[in-house]
């Protein structure tokens, strides 16, 4: 019996095309990823809520926990990177401890506040001209002296912050060396996340519009904002595409 001849089958098709990986900051990304989410809607919502928890502390610990959770998305290149509100649970603890990070933080400059502006407010608002005086350059003085502290902390907090939400370490937020080279080593992405940071920060405002309480939500999505910018640096920075 003769051999049948079968063609060979046809070659596979190519692979689709790779997406370029990211190489350099994406300026618009922090801003539109949210709403790519299929249920950002959802998510959003929850957050606002939890924005408004806030005001009695404890929702504080909620969000601090889904932004570490969303940071560790953005690195590892999740495609929908805002978290579920399925890990209370975990989202508190780990959110307690980046909450009592920031909190030594900023400690000094409370303390600092107490102890000179206080003070000073009420001399202000004495009989004596001489005690408004008084009042009066001492606020000025302790104001030369809390700017630019206040601005020292703003550029270095996010990035202790992003160094315990990612090494899931409370000691990480105080490893000072590698958070300053941390922070030198990317200085241009690090300063577009803090321009990203700054300029959502203008937009939270707008949330009056929508009956005053949609402030909880703007702000909720702000915070949104400001993390993606500032995991975007890391994964940049540790080459992650």
């Amino acid at each position: 019996m003769s051999d049948v001849f079968q063609p060979a089958p046809p070659p596979p098709p190519p692979p689709p095309p790779l997406r370029p990986p990211v190489t350099g900051f994406d300026f618009a990304r922090p801003f539109t990823f949210t709403f790519e989410d299929p249920r950002w809607v959802h998510k959003v919502l929850l957050g606002g809520l939890f924005a408004v928890a806030s005001i009695f502390i404890v929702g504080a610990f909620f969000l601090y926990g889904y932004l570490a959770r969303l940071a560790r998305n953005v690195i590892a290149g999740v495609q929908h990177p805002l978290p579920e509100w399925d890990d209370l649970g975990e989202f508190f603890s780990e959110g307690l401890r980046i909450f009592c990070v920031a909190l030594i933080y900023t400690l000094p400059m409370i303390c600092l506040v107490l102890v000179f502006i206080v003070p000073s407010i009420i001399a202000q608002n004495a009989d004596s001209e001489a005690l408004r005086n008084i009042g009066g350059g001492m606020a000025a003085c302790v104001w030369c002296l809390i700017f630019p502290l206040g601005l020292a902390l703003a550029i270095w907090l996010p990035a202790a912050l992003l160094f315990t939400a990612v090494e899931q370490r409370f000691g990480a937020g105080f490893e000072f060396g590698q958070i300053a080279a941390f922070i030198k080593g990317n200085v241009g992405n690090y300063l577009l996340a803090f321009v990203v940071w700054l300029v959502v920060r203008m937009i939270v405002p707008f949330g009056f519009i929508l009956l005053c309480v949609g402030i909880f939500f703007t702000s909720f999505w702000s915070l949104v904002v400001a993390t993606y910018a500032f995991a975007q640096t890391w994964r940049l920075a540790h080459g992650a595409r």
